[in-house]
């Protein structure tokens, strides 16, 4: 009798189940369906925006640290798309953007790597711009020919400044 008794042992299993598996699976799609909407209506827009304002602040950077490396004018042309050139300034007597004259550095369209972020043209008389000619250099020395702002808009109306000082110090503000 012991001998069978012996010889009977419980078989543990492990692992999961295929119901265990497939409820799992169903707890995280239901998540999924959930999340992907509000991460598009909230989250996106403001990445996109907060990412532009990056963009076009290390741009301004750029252009200050090519004139100073360079002994040279360099600076940034705004146009509309938003759309804006980094460029070297050839004719510093009136500091702006003259497309067959100067060598561009850098062209950005904004709405090409940030859609749904445009110019906020409620502010900077219009355009989104506060810059006299849409445009500003920099000089040798790093030093702002005119100080101004740029204005971005998401399509959840939040916005960012980009305020550059005559002293050539550039920051991003929400607003």
């Amino acid at each position: 009798m012991t001998a069978s008794l012996k010889s009977r042992r419980i078989e543990v299993q492990e692992g999961f189940s295929l119901v265990e598996m497939m409820f799992v699976i169903g707890v995280i799609a239901v998540g999924l369906v959930i999340a992907i909407p509000a991460y598009n209506l909230t989250i996106k827009p403001t990445a996109r925006l907060n990412g532009a304002a990056r963009q076009l602040y290390s741009d301004v950077q750029l252009a200050r640290f090519q004139a100073v490396s360079d002994n040279v004018r360099c600076g940034l042309a705004f146009s509309a798309g938003p759309a804006y050139t980094v460029f070297k300034d050839n004719n510093p007597a009136n500091s702006q953007y003259d497309a067959g004259a100067e060598e561009v550095i850098k062209t950005v369209t904004l709405a090409n790597e940030y859609p749904k972020v445009q110019f906020d043209t409620s502010q900077g008389g219009g355009d989104g711009i506060s810059f006299a000619n849409n445009s500003f250099s920099m000089t040798s020395r790093g030093l702002a020919t005119v100080a101004g702002t740029v204005y971005l808009l998401n399509e959840k109306n939040k916005g960012r400044r980009i305020v550059l000082n005559s002293v050539g110090g550039v920051r991003i503000e929400k607003y």
